[in-house]
C-alpha cells in the first residue's frame, strides 16, 4: 500500500510539473509576442515622430518621440533635441534641447550598429549629434550674452566644453570678473579672481594689480613703520624694491653720517644696502683724507663696498701729479707712471680725493680713478668743506655735494664758508642760513650775516645787529648798531657811535666808551678813543694807565701778540709788554711784527732786531720780510736776495723776485726765467717759464707744455716717461 501511495503521489507530482512548464512557456511566448508588438509599435512611433518632424508637425513629432524614448532613447532624444532647438515652434526651449542632446550623445555607443543604420536616414549619426550639440551650444551662448554675467558665462564654460564659443565664454567670464575687481580695486577682490581663474588671460595683470593694491593698502599711512612692516610680511612682493627705496630715502634723506649709519647697520637686507654703503662712504669721507679712509675701514669692516675702500686706501697714498701730453692733461705718480690718462683740457691737483677738470671752459670733478664724478656743467667749482662744493653758472652760484647732487640751485649771489655744518647764502638783498644739505635753518632773512663760529654768528636785521646760535635762535636780540665778536664769549655792541662790551649771556661788561675795540689777545684788547690808543681787559677796565698815539695800520700792528704790542709815542715806534712797560726803545721810524724777530726801520732802511733788541741784520735794505722765522728776503737797490736771520747771505741780491716755497726752498726769477734755490744752493737752474708750489711736498716746473715736479722731500726731479710736445 505504501508503495502504491508513493507511486501515485509521484505520478500526480509529475503531471503538475509538466503542467507548470507548459504554463511558463506559454507566458514567455505571450510576453515575447507582446514585447515584439510593443517594440514594433515604439519603433514605428519614433519613425512617425521623425516623419512628423520633417513636415514640422511638432506636436505629433514630440508625442511620438517621447513614447519612443521607452524603446530607443538615443534616436528619440536626438529628435526631441532637434524640436526643442528650433525657434519656429511653441516647444522651443534650449535647456530641454541641451538635456536631450546629451542623452542622445551619451547613449550613442550603447546602440547596436544595425539600429544606427536604421535611423541614419533621419540624420541620427555621430556627426549629426556633434553638429546639433554645437548648434545648441551656440544658441545658448548667445542667450548667455544677453544675461552677460560672470556666473552665466561660468556655467556655460562648465556645461559646454565642446562649444566653439568655449574660449569666448572663458574670456567673457574672466573679463567681467576682472573688471569687477578693477572697479573695487581691492587686493582681496584681485586675490579672489586669481584663485578662481588661475589660467585666465588676465592673470598677469590681475597679479600685478593685486600686488599694487596690496602695497597701497598696507602702506597707506605713509609711515616708516608701515613700509618696514610690509617688507617683513611680504618679502617676495614685486613692490619690495619700491618699499625698500622708500625706507632708504626716508632714513637717509637728511644726508648725515648718523642717518646712513642707521640704515646700513639696521637694514642690511634692504635692496638699496649696496648703494647706501657707497653713499655713506662718500658722506663719511667729507675730506677724503687717508685718515678718514682708514677710520672707515676699521669701523665698518662689514661694509658691502669694502673692496672699493681698500682700493681707495691705496690710491690715497698715491701722489697724483698733473702733466700735459699732446696738449691734454693727465696724472702721474712719483715714478712718472700714468695713473690717469691725458684726456682732459685741464686738471687741478687732487684734493680730498677729487680733481677739477675742464672741457670747453666748463668745469667738473673726477675721482682718483679718473672717473667723472661731477659733470663739467659749471664755470667754476670750489671746495667748501664737508664734501661740499660751490659751483657757478653764469652770474649765480649754488652748492653741490662731492657726488654732484645739487643741494642749492645756481640762483644765489653769495655763499659763505661752510662752518660747523652751516653756511649763509644771499639771494638778492636777503641773507639766510642753510645746513650743508641745503635745508634752511629757519625762516628768518637778514640784511647782513657772518659765518658760523663756535655755534654762533652775528646777524643784522633792519632793527640792528645781534647774535644767533646754530639752531637759528637769537642769543642776543639784534638791537645794536654795531655788534662783533672780540673773544669766544665777549662781543662789542654799538650805541651812538661808540662801542661797549657785552657777554655771551647778554651781560653788559662795559658801557659804550670807545670808537674801536680790537679782539682780545693775551687777555688784552686795543681800544681807540679821541685818536689815542688804550689797552683794556675783558671787564672793560684799563689794563695799565697809559695811552699812545694812533698810527698807520694800528689795527694790524697795535694788537698784542705773544705778550707784546707795537706802540707809537711822538711819531716813534717801540714795543711794550702786557704791563705797559717799554721793552723796545721808542726810537724807530717803523716796526714790523714777527714771532721771533723784529723788523725795524731806521734812517730810511730796514734791518732786524732780536727780541732782546740786538741788531741781527743792519738797516741796509729798502724792504725786508722775515719768513719761516729764520730767513729774511731783502731788497737792495731793486734787487732781491735772501739772508739768514744772523745776516749771512744765502741768495745774492741779484734777482727780480724771490718767493719762499717752504721747507727751505725759494723760487727765484731773473726777469726771464725761474729757478729754485734750497738754502744757498741753486737746485733747479733758471730755465723754466713758470714755477709754482703744488702742495707741501712738490713744486711744479713748467717749460712750455712740459711739466716736471721737484720733490721737496728728497730734492728729486720727476719727469713723465714718454714723448711730450
Amino acid at each position: 500500500m505504501g508503495i502504491t501511495f508513493w507511486s501515485n503521489l509521484c505520478l500526480i507530482s509529475n503531471k503538475n510539473y509538466l503542467y507548470n512548464v507548459k504554463v511558463k512557456k506559454l507566458i514567455f511566448f505571450l510576453t515575447l509576442l507582446l514585447l515584439t508588438v510593443s517594440n514594433t509599435s515604439y519603433a514605428s512611433g519614433i519613425k512617425r515622430g521623425y516623419e512628423a518632424l520633417l513636415v514640422k508637425d511638432y506636436f505629433r513629432a514630440k508625442k511620438r518621440l517621447l513614447k519612443g524614448m521607452k524603446y530607443n532613447s538615443s534616436p528619440a532624444s536626438f529628435g526631441l533635441a532637434t524640436i526643442y532647438s528650433r525657434d519656429d515652434n511653441p516647444f522651443y526651449n534650449l535647456d530641454s534641447a541641451y538635456h536631450y542632446i546629451l542623452i542622445s550623445d551619451s547613449t550613442w555607443d550603447l546602440t547596436k550598429e544595425r539600429k544606427k543604420e536604421k535611423w541614419k536616414l533621419f540624420g541620427w549619426t555621430c556627426e549629426g549629434i556633434d553638429s546639433l550639440k554645437l548648434k545648441i551650444s551656440s544658441k545658448i551662448f548667445h542667450s548667455v550674452g544677453d544675461i552677460n554675467t560672470e556666473n552665466a558665462y561660468a556655467n556655460f564654460v562648465i556645461m559646454h566644453p565642446w562649444s566653439k564659443e568655449y574660449g569666448s565664454a572663458i574670456y567673457s567670464r574672466d573679463s567681467i570678473a576682472f573688471f569687477g575687481a578693477v572697479l573695487s580695486n581691492s587686493a582681496l577682490d584681485y586675490q579672489v579672481f586669481i584663485g578662481k581663474y588661475p589660467e585666465s588671460s588676465f592673470i598677469d595683470l590681475a597679479e600685478q594689480n593685486f600686488y599694487n593694491s596690496q602695497f597701497k593698502e598696507l602702506t597707506i599711512e605713509g609711515t616708516l613703520a608701515s613700509y618696514v612692516s610690509f617688507v617683513n610680511d611680504h618679502p617676495n612682493s614685486p613692490q619690495r624694491s619700491e618699499a625698500d627705496e622708500f625706507i632708504y630715502r626716508y632714513i637717509t634723506e637728511i644726508n648725515t653720517i648718523a642717518s646712513y649709519e642707521d640704515f646700513v647697520l639696521n637694514y642690511s637686507a634692504n635692496s638699496f644696502s649696496q648703494i647706501a654703503w657707497e653713499e655713506f662712504y662718500q658722506v663719511f669721507l667729507f675730506d677724503y683724507s687717508l685718515e678718514r679712509i682708514q677710520l672707515f675701514l676699521e669701523t665698518y669692516p662689514q661694509a658691502k663696498n669694502i673692496d672699493q675702500v681698500k682700493s681707495d686706501l691705496n690710491l690715497a697714498m698715491t701722489n697724483f701729479l698733473p702733466f700735459i701730453e699732446n696738449g691734454l692733461y693727465g696724472m702721474m705718480n712719483l715714478a712718472g707712471e700714468v695713473v690717469i690718462e691725458p684726456v682732459f683740457q685741464f686738471l687741478s691737483k687732487m684734493e680730498h680725493g677729487l680733481s677739477r677738470f675742464g672741457y670747453n671752459d666748463k668745469v667738473g670733478l673726477i675721482n682718483m680713478r679718473g672717473e667723472i664724478q661731477v659733470k663739467a656743467d659749471y664755470t667754476s667749482v670750489t671746495d667748501n668743506n664737508y664734501g661740499r662744493y660751490i659751483v657757478e653758472k653764469g652770474d649765480y652760484i649754488g652748492l653741490i655735494d662731492r657726488n654732484g647732487k645739487e643741494l642749492l640751485t645756481c640762483k644765489y649771489e653769495d655763499i659763505g664758508m661752510l662752518s660747523e655744518g652751516i653756511v649763509y647764502v644771499s639771494e638778492g638783498e636777503n641773507y639766510y642760513y642753510v645746513d650743508y644739505n641745503g635745508n634752511r635753518m629757519n625762516t628768518e632773512t637778514y640784511v647782513n650775516i657772518s659765518d658760523m663760529n663756535n655755534g654762533l654768528a652775528t646777524v643784522e636785521t633792519e632793527l640792528g645787529k645781534g647774535l644767533l646760535n646754530g639752531e637759528g635762535q637769537y642769543i642776543i636780540t639784534p638791537n645794536y648798531s654795531d655788534f662783533n665778536s672780540v673773544s669766544d664769549s665777549i662781543y662789542t655792541f654799538g650805541e651812538n657811535g661808540l662801542l661797549g662790551l657785552i657777554t655771551f649771556g647778554n651781560d653788559t661788561l662795559m658801557l659804550p666808551s670807545y670808537e674801536y675795540i680790537s679782539r682780545f689777545s693775551d687777555g688784552i684788547a686795543m681800544a681807540i678813543r679821541n685818536d689815542s690808543v688804550f689797552y683794556i681787559v675783558p671787564s672793560g677796565e684799563i689794563a695799565f694807565n697809559k695811552s699812545f698815539n694812533i698810527f698807520p695800520n694800528y689795527k694790524l700792528k697795535g694788537e698784542f701778540e705773544n705778550g707784546t704790542a707795537i706802540v707809537v709815542i711822538d711819531g716813534k715806534y717801540g714795543r711794550i709788554n702786557k704791563y705797559g712797560d717799554i721793552i723796545t726803545d721808542v726810537e724807530y721810524e717803523n716796526l714790523g711784527k714777527s714771532e721771533k724777530f723784529i723788523p725795524f726801520f731806521k734812517e730810511g732802511k730796514w734791518g732786524i732786531l732780536s727780541l732782546t733788541n740786538k741788531i741781527l741784520i743792519s738797516p741796509l735794505y729798502q724792504t725786508i720780510d722775515v719768513v719761516d722765522q729764520k730767513f729774511a728776503i731783502t731788497r737792495l737797490d731793486d734787487s732781491i736776495g735772501v739772508l739768514d736771520v744772523n745776516g749771512n747771505q744765502l741768495i745774492p741780491n741779484s734777482f727780480s723776485s724771490i718767493d719762499y716755497l717752504g721747507n727751505d726752498f725759494f723760487k727765484v726769477f731773473n726777469g726771464e726765467k725761474y729757478g729754485v734755490y734750497k738754502n744757498d744752493s741753486l737746485l733747479i737752474p733758471l730755465e723754466f717759464n713758470r714755477i709754482e708750489l703744488f702742495d707741501n711736498h712738490f713744486v711744479s716746473l713748467r717749460k712750455g707744455e712740459c711739466i716736471e715736479y721737484l720733490n721737496m722731500d728728497n730734492d728729486q726731479r720727476i719727469k713723465l716717461r714718454g714723448k711730450i710736445e
